[in-house]
């Protein structure tokens, strides 16, 4: 009887044991899990720092930072770290050329079909074979990474995306996988809004995963008799099916025949980035081997006599074990503890954002420690933001609500807080209300965080200066001891040492910004060369403004994008400067990226190291295209003003001297006529007498008429002048198809064709405008068509910057080259002249286009046709009610 109530307590015991050792270790599987994810994730937060940061991100830079990661050794599973870009469709010709000049030949954005939107991969380390068959597939064609990619895209957090087949699964043994992304926005920027974030996105970094890799290599553990503690299966989502399974242990594959845990089993379900992933557990034969039910048969068959022997070495040696097993628990989660410091430490080493650093921080010290609310006060020097004392403020909080710190204040200076907030070492208390530190100024204001437990650490830097300080607190006494005291001061000095590097960073990226800024206030494009005037290593300015990739502008090469015409003199000038190692200062011509030439000034100096010689220079480009063009402007108005004056008071002064030499002729036969009015009719002399008469008062009305005509044209142009303009956007190709159209009977009585682009710019500027200008050209192009062939006109045209370019071909007689520079005088016209018209027509267009903010050029050859060039910006100022 004795021996069946000792082995029945004894299988209670046991079983109690195996139930409580089988809960701590899902626990321990489940924070593994999650702990893994997060070190990923932090690993990430740096790949996605490292391109908000810098305004261009070499493949080498990339490279180099993954690198130093050291990926595959300190954290298996993962496949990769990589960048996708986003882009529009019209950019896609220029990232697969980019790329393939990177090195990567064949490189094409797949899926190919055309769309409004491209993503691709064009960073991905390290650039193992599998990687490399991931590179340039656009994830956003995929449904369920689309998913994923969306929701951190209009969140601006990291997303875990559903289960999916990954592009490097290029061999038989494919495994299911999945992936993490974190948006990158445009200029380092986190916009408020969702369209925000969707209008700055850059593209996401990323990490792709092999699921099997993952949970075998970076999250199985092996038990104290070999094997395995637990065994368990992941699948992706809240119902389990064959279809969405992740992983499942080997064990269950051997023992169970690929079916789920059994017997003694839990279901936990993880959140993990905005995604439910749900875990069934199961003990694994490790766990068996190491249970005290196996004792219990041996303990039932000693029988009665050695019931007392028995019983009390069972007892014994549950004891031990049970001591055993404690310190082996403590072990192990001292192990883990440390290796999730380390994780959080090298997160650490890899995360360049402030903000995101410090988050990173107070939440990792926060679990490390216990504590249930942790808090980083970030110390402010004196001088800074205009405070002129030492100032602290709250930087972030885990664990409560930021207002729950906030409406208190700043910690108030009691015994308690001062040492740490000035840097005297580590303070900690087992009981606050307790403690005579604390309640030296009354104690725990009311309303405020139910703290028994504290602990606080300085954060100081390697140099001795204070960056912050590190607070903890638990509801219940005793929380916190020599253990988690060291713990936390280690942790500090990993985070001094990485706040050191964020601040560092962000000084260096205050000065560029400061610098680029600087450049762009003066709309410049900064470049630089080594000391002997040679560019070298990436010029984004240059890129940028000149199209030329590295490889043409390094050394000399940036000379090919001078115009021919003013090259040797920039040399010449240039060489000199460096010779001389003085300040260059030139104007020269440029061939910008679209195409077209423009003015820029130049001006570069010598930046010199201590001893006097020079170590690089550092050079600007001011475009003053406008400039020019505006003072060419004033002088080409300047000039038709005074042609403007000569032509009108020729014109005007010819009729005029007409009239007043016939009226002047009349007054001196004036005797002659009134004597011959009383001769008959049929008289000689009255005859000739209102011969002339009559011619005189005829020369005299067509001077009139003609005066009559000038002025009307003159007050036309000026009623033009004095229109308001009202810019809106324009379909050109609909416009000037419907100009073409309102002259379709004139030009099928010549059989004409007027063929207009369909890909025509669009422009915003005053319509009624614009329909005369093109409706002039149409119809000039059509009046003077030449008589030995049908006439072709051509309309098309391109975009270019800021400024659109129309063209208006035709084929028909041609302007003679001394007449090309007067056809846009007003009252002038060119060739034979055997069609109607004033020689208003084209100074109206030129006028037009001019107060547009554009200009007319005009190419042509006699007997061949002409090309009339209309230059526009591709958004019209609006000017002023009069002008």
């Amino acid at each position: 009887m004795g021996t069946a109530v000792v082995t029945l307590q004894f299988k209670r015991l046991s079983d109690a044991r195996d139930a409580e050792r089988f809960e701590r270790l899902v626990d321990q599987r489940v924070e593994a899990i999650s702990d893994r994810i997060d070190t990923y994730v932090a690993l990430l937060r740096g790949a996605a720092g490292l391109f908000s940061a810098n305004e261009t991100v070499s493949r080498q830079d990339f490279a180099s930072y993954v690198a130093r990661l050291a990926v595959a050794e300190l954290y298996p599973g993962i496949q990769g770290i990589g960048f996708a870009g986003w882009f529009d469709a019209g950019e896609r010709r220029a990232v697969e050329t980019q790329m393939r000049e990177e090195g990567f030949p064949g490189f094409r954005v797949t899926p190919p079909e055309p769309r409004e939107q491209y993503s691709a991969i064009v960073f991905l380390e390290p650039q193992d074979e599998r990687n490399a068959a991931a590179i340039g597939y656009d994830m956003y064609t995929d449904p369920v990474r689309r998913e994923a990619m969306e929701r951190a895209r209009d969140h601006g957090v990291p997303a875990l995306s559903g289960m999916v087949e990954l592009v490097q699964e290029i061999d038989q043994d494919k495994q299911p996988g999945f992936l993490i992304y974190l948006p990158v926005y445009e200029d380092n920027l986190f916009p408020v809004t969702v369209e925000e974030r969707r209008a700055l996105l850059a593209g996401w970094a990323y990490s792709p995963f092999r699921a099997r890799d993952l949970f075998s290599r970076a999250i199985d553990k092996t038990g104290a008799f070999g094997g395995r503690d637990l065994v368990y299966s992941v699948h992706d989502g809240l119902e389990p099916s064959a279809g969405n399974l992740l992983y499942r242990s080997a064990e269950l594959e051997r023992t169970q025949g690929g079916g789920e845990p059994t017997g003694t089993a839990t279901r936990q379900v993880i959140e993990i980035a905005g995604r439910s992933w749900t875990v069934d557990f199961a003990p694994g034969a490790s766990f068996a081997r190491d249970s005290y039910a196996d004792l219990l048969p041996y303990l039932f068959g000693l029988g009665f006599l050695a019931t007392l022997f028995l019983t009390a070495a069972a007892f014994a040696q549950a004891r031990t074990t049970l001591e055993a097993e404690k310190a082996r628990a403590d072990l192990q989660e001292e192990t883990e503890r440390l290796e999730r410091l380390n994780r959080v430490g090298n997160a650490l080493a890899s995360e360049l954002d402030m903000e995101r650093l410090v988050r990173t921080v107070i939440e990792a010290a926060t679990s490390l420690s216990g504590a249930a609310y942790g808090a980083f006060f970030e110390r402010i020097a004196p001088g800074v933001d205009g405070n002129p004392d030492e100032a602290w403020r709250l930087f972030s909080l885990a664990g409560a609500p930021r207002e729950a710190f906030t409406r208190f204040g700043l910690p108030r200076p009691t015994d308690l807080f001062s040492p740490t907030f000035a840097g005297g070492g580590v303070v900690r208390s087992a009981d606050v209300s307790r403690d005579a530190r604390y309640g030296s100024l009354g104690g725990m204001p009311k309303g405020h965080l139910p703290v028994r437990s504290y602990l606080a650490v300085p954060v100081v830097s390697r140099s001795g200066e204070r960056l912050g300080a590190l607070l903890f607190g638990h509801p219940e006494p005793g929380m916190f001891a020599e253990k988690e005291e060291k713990l936390i001061a280690g942790f500090a000095g990993q985070a001094a040492a990485a706040l050191e590097n964020a601040r560092l960073l962000a000084s260096v990226k205050a000065g560029q910004d400061r610098f680029k800024a600087a450049v762009q206030a003066v709309r410049g494009i900064l470049w630089t060369t080594d000391a002997k005037g040679r560019m070298v290593g990436e010029q984004p300015g240059w890129q940028s403004m000149t199209g030329q990739a590295v490889e043409q502008y390094q050394d000399g090469g940036w000379s090919a994008a001078i115009h021919p015409d003013d090259l040797a003199r920039t040399l010449e000038l240039w060489s000199a400067a460096v010779e001389e190692k003085r300040t260059f200062v030139h104007e020269h011509r440029v061939l910008r990226v679209d195409g077209s030439f423009g003015t820029f000034a130049v001006r570069a100096v010598p930046v010199r190291d201590a001893d006097g010689s020079v170590r690089e220079w550092v050079g600007v480009h001011t475009d003053i295209t406008e400039q020019r063009e505006a003072q060419t402007e004033l002088k080409e108005s300047n000039e038709e003003i005074q042609r403007f004056a000569y032509i009108v008071s020729h014109d005007l002064r010819a009729p005029l001297v007409n009239v007043m030499g016939f009226t002047s002729e009349l007054s001196a036969v004036k005797d002659e006529l009134l004597a011959s009015a009383s001769k008959p009719a049929d008289d000689p002399a009255r005859i000739e007498a209102e011969s002339d008469f009559d011619e005189a008062l005829g020369f005299i009305k067509a001077g009139i008429v003609k005066m009559e005509r000038l002025i009307a044209a003159i007050l036309k142009l000026s009623r033009e002048g004095r229109r308001t303009f009202t810019p809106e956007p324009l379909d050109m190709p609909t416009l000037l198809q419907g100009l073409a159209d309102a002259q379709r009977h004139q030009a099928e009585e010549i059989e004409a064709t007027v063929e207009i682009a369909p890909d025509l710019p669009r422009l915003v500027s005053d319509r009624l405008s614009v329909e005369q200008i093109f409706g002039n050209l149409i119809d000039n192009a059509i009046k003077y068509s030449h008589p030995d062939r049908p006439a072709l006109i051509r309309i098309t045209g391109e975009e270019r910057g800021q400024r659109v370019v129309y063209r208006v071909k035709d084929n028909g007689r041609g302007i003679e080259a001394k007449d090309r520079d007067r056809v846009f005088d007003l009252f002038r016209r060119a060739g034979q002249q055997d069609r109607p018209g004033e020689g208003i027509g084209l100074a109206h267009v030129k006028a037009l286009v001019r107060a547009l903010g554009g200009r007319i050029e005009l190419s042509s050859q006699a007997g061949a046709g002409t090309t009339f060039t209309v230059v526009m910006p591709r958004v019209a100022a609006k000017p002023p009610e009069e002008s």
